[in-house]
Order: structure tokens, then sequence, then C-alpha cells
């Protein structure tokens, strides 16, 4: 027969290997966690960067826009100076053409900005979008990864969490046996534990019916059991 230390050797064994199992299993767990966070932190980028650029394409197109405008003006106003015979009218329409070459000039600088801008907005989505990628596809494979672990371990995990219940049962069962003169598990008759003759509660008696767990009687710590043809013949 073992010796209770052999018992307790041989459960830390499994307890030793149950915690790194799960341990292995946590480990997984928080890796694929940290991961979907800095996705999210990620998409956050991304969807702003994506505002950045849209608001300085937009921009763009305004300025575009008015700058398509000033160029349909200047070729209007350039045909009238070709036409204009008095010299008043035509150092006014002069002057309208500078204007609208010094507008044009500050939209084209505006412009060139603007453009620098969209391109550098554009460059920083990408880098932005590549990296969301790279830890989209880090995360597909972390998870898949712990899927896999997870299920190759719930089995050994099981099994050996049974293997531990039974040492942790045996190692109980050895010590209620050499305290308790030789006598671990009992029969309750009649509601009464026949180790120590004590009544059973009543909740205890349906509980160990069940036969989900081993039930200790309250009274002198023996295992206790309920045979239940004994209890059909005592009817």
């Amino acid at each position: 027969m073992a010796t209770q230390i052999d018992l307790l050797a041989n459960l830390q064994i499994v307890d030793q290997s149950l915690r790194a199992k799960t341990l292995a299993v946590e480990e997984g767990q928080g890796r694929v966690a940290a991961l979907e966070e800095a996705v999210q932190a990620q998409s956050a980028a991304a969807a702003a960067a994506r505002g950045e650029l849209a608001a300085v394409t937009t921009r763009q197109q305004e300025l575009e826009t008015r700058l398509s405008a000033n160029e349909t003006k200047l070729k209007d106003r350039r045909m009238r100076l070709a036409r204009i015979r008095s010299d008043k009218d035509l150092g006014v329409a002069r002057r309208e053409v500078d204007l609208l070459k010094e507008e044009t000039g500050a939209i084209e600088t505006e412009l060139i900005g603007v453009l620098e801008q969209v391109e550098a907005a554009s460059a920083k989505l990408r880098g932005i979008e590549e990296e969301l990628a790279r830890l989209r596809a880090a995360m597909e494979t972390e998870a898949a990864e712990l899927r896999e672990t997870v299920a190759r371990l719930s089995g050994e995990i099981d099994r050996e969490r049974s293997v531990r219940n039974a040492l942790e049962l045996r190692r109980r069962y050895e010590m209620i046996f050499s305290r308790r003169g030789g006598l671990a598990v009992v029969e309750i008759r009649e509601g009464t534990c026949q180790g120590c003759r004590m009544r059973v509660p009543h909740q205890l008696i349906n509980d160990i019916q069940r036969n989900e767990q081993v039930i200790l009687c309250p009274s002198c710590q023996r295992m206790l059991y309920w045979r239940p043809e004994k209890a059909e013949a005592s009817g």
C-alpha cells in the first residue's frame, strides 16, 4: 500500500502538470486578447487616418474647382481685353485680370501644400493598414494555435483532473482508514451512520443517494454510502 507521502508526491506531480497546461492555455488567451486590443487600436487609428485623408482630399477638390473656375474667368477676361477700346474700361479689365492672377496664384500655392498633405495622409494610411493587416493575420494565427492547444490540452486536463480526484480520494480514504480503526466507508441505514450511529441530516442523505460526490459523515468524518436495495427491503 502506498504511504501518505507517496500519494502526496503523486498528487503534486499531477497538480504541477495541470498547472503547466492551464497556464499554457491562459498565456495563449492573453496573447490573443492583447492582439485583439492592438487590432482595435489600429482599426481606430486607420479610421482616424481615413478621416484625415478625406478632409484633405475634399479640400483638394475644392481648390481644384476654384482653380478651374478662375482659369475660365482669366481666359474670358483676356478675350474681353482684346475687344475693349476705352482706356478707362481697359484699366478696369486689366485690374480684374491681375486680381484673378493673384487669386489663382494663391490657390495654386495652397493646392501644392494640400497635395503634399494628401500624399502624406495616403502614405500614413497605407502604413497603418499594412500594420493592421499584419496584426489581424497574427491574431488569426494565434487564435488558431490557441484552438489547437485547447483542443489538445482539454482532454489531457480532464484526464489528469480525474486522476487527481482519484488520488485525492484515495489519500482521504487512507487517512480516515488509519484514524477510524480500519473503517473508512460506512453505510447509511434508516438515516443513521453505521460508523458512529449518529443521525445523518436528510439533505445529506438525498445528496448521497444521487451518488455525484463523496460525502463525509458530519460526526465521524467517514465516507458514507447508501444501498437502495437494502432501503427497499427494509421498507
